[in-house]
C-alpha cells in the first residue's frame, strides 16, 4: 500500500484544524488507518480508502467509507455507541480517494483485553454486545445488500445474497484461491426458502468481532463498536456469524440477545457461516497477508469450510 503525502492529508483534514502529527495504526484491512493530532490538542482516527481499482479490494468493498459515514450519522441520531463522524471527503480533489475522520473510542479493544478479563466480565461484554447489535438491527432499510455498491443490492434477500456470493467467488477466481464452488453454491440454492423468510432489510454491522469492540476490562462494560464500513441491509443473524467467525459449533445466542435459536434460524446461520468463511478465505491473497501464522490459519479455514459443507449434507 502506498502511503499518502502528509501535506496532502493535512489539506484534507484542514477543516478539523492544523495537523501536527500523523501516525499509522495497525489493523486496517480495507482502508489504511491513521491517528491524527491537531495543534488544538484534538485527536481523530483517519481512514484513507484505497483506489477504486486497487487489487486488494473485493467486489463487495466498493466505496465502503461512504457506508461507514452514513451509518455513523445514523448512530448519532439513534444514540448507538459508534464513533462520531468528524469529516468525510469524497471530493477527491486533493487525494484521489475517499477520506474519513472519526472520534476515538474510549476503553480497550476487547480482543486484547479478553485474556486477562474475568469470566464474568467477558460474559457481560458478550451480552452487552448482543444488546447493542439488537438496537442496530431495529433499523429497516429500503432494500437488501451493500448500500454503497452499484451492483450488490436487490429487492429480496435471496437475490442479494446470490449476487454477493457470486461476487466473492469471482474474487476468489481472480486471486487464484481454490474453492469448491459447486458445493458452496448448492448451500445457497438449497437454502433459498430459508433465506426468503427474511423479508425486511435490517441494518447489520457485519464485522462485530472482539477487535472492533471497546470495553472496560475490569467490568466488561461495552463502550462502543468501530469499523462499520461493511454494514449491509440484511438478516441480523449475519452478525452472530461475523462476531464469532471461526465457530462451526453451536452459535452463541448472547450475540443476538436471545436465549436460543429456532431451527430455521440455525439453518440461516449455517448458510451465513459458509458465506463468511468463503470471504475470509478469499481475502488472504488480495490483502497480501504474510507470515508463518498463515499456514495454520489457512488450514483452519479449510477445515471449517469442509465441516460446514458436511453439515449441509454436501
Amino acid at each position: 500500500m502506498e502511503w499518502p503525502e502528509p501535506d496532502a492529508v493535512a489539506r484534507v483534514l484542514a477543516p478539523l484544524g492544523e495537523l501536527v502529527q500523523l501516525d499509522v495504526l495497525d489493523g486496517g484491512t480495507f482502508a489504511s488507518v491513521w491517528e491524527a493530532r491537531f495543534a488544538s490538542g484534538d485527536e481523530a482516527i483517519v481512514k484513507i480508502a484505497p483506489p477504486d481499482d486497487a487489487s486488494s479490494l473485493l467486489l463487495y468493498e466498493e466505496r465502503m467509507l461512504r457506508t461507514e459515514a452514513a451509518v455513523m450519522r445514523l448512530a448519532a441520531e439513534r444514540g448507538w455507541p459508534y464513533p462520531r463522524l468528524l469529516l468525510l471527503d469524497t471530493s477527491r480533489e486533493v487525494l484521489p480517494v475517499d477520506v474519513l475522520a472519526m472520534s476515538r473510542m474510549p476503553g480497550e479493544r476487547w480482543d486484547l483485553a479478553e485474556p486477562t478479563m474475568t469470566p464474568e466480565a467477558n460474559d457481560r461484554a458478550k451480552r452487552e454486545l448482543g444488546r447493542v447489535l439488537a438496537r442496530v438491527h431495529e433499523e429497516v432499510g429500503p432494500e437488501f445488500g451493500y448500500p454503497s455498491s452499484t451492483t450488490l443490492r436487490a429487492a429480496t434477500w435471496p437475490d442479494a445474497v446470490e449476487r454477493i456470493l457470486e461476487a466473492v467467488l469471482a474474487d476468489a477466481r481472480r486471486a487464484g484461491v481454490p474453492l469448491p464452488e459447486d458445493r458452496i453454491r448448492r448451500v445457497f440454492t438449497e437454502g433459498h426458502a430459508a433465506l426468503a423468510a427474511v423479508t425486511e432489510p435490517r441494518l447489520v454491522h457485519a464485522d462485530p468481532w472482539p477487535g472492533n469492540v471497546f470495553v472496560v476490562p475490569e467490568t466488561g462494560e461495552v463502550l462502543g463498536l468501530i469499523d462499520v464500513e461493511r454494514a449491509l441491509w440484511g438478516d441480523p443473524l449475519f452478525d452472530v456469524v461475523a462476531g464469532d467467525a471461526m465457530n462451526v459449533g453451536d452459535p452463541d445466542p448472547r450475540l443476538a440477545a436471545v436465549d436460543a435459536f429456532a431451527p430455521d434460524e440455525l439453518e440461516r446461520i449455517r448458510i451465513y457461516r459458509v458465506w463468511f468463511t468463503t470471504v475470509i478465505t478469499t481475502e488472504i491473497v488480495p490483502r497480501g497477508f504474510e507470515g508463518e501464522w498463515l499456514v495454520e490459519y489457512r488450514a483452519h479455514l479449510a477445515r471449517n469450510l469442509e465441516a460446514l459443507l458436511e453439515q449441509s449434507g454436501l
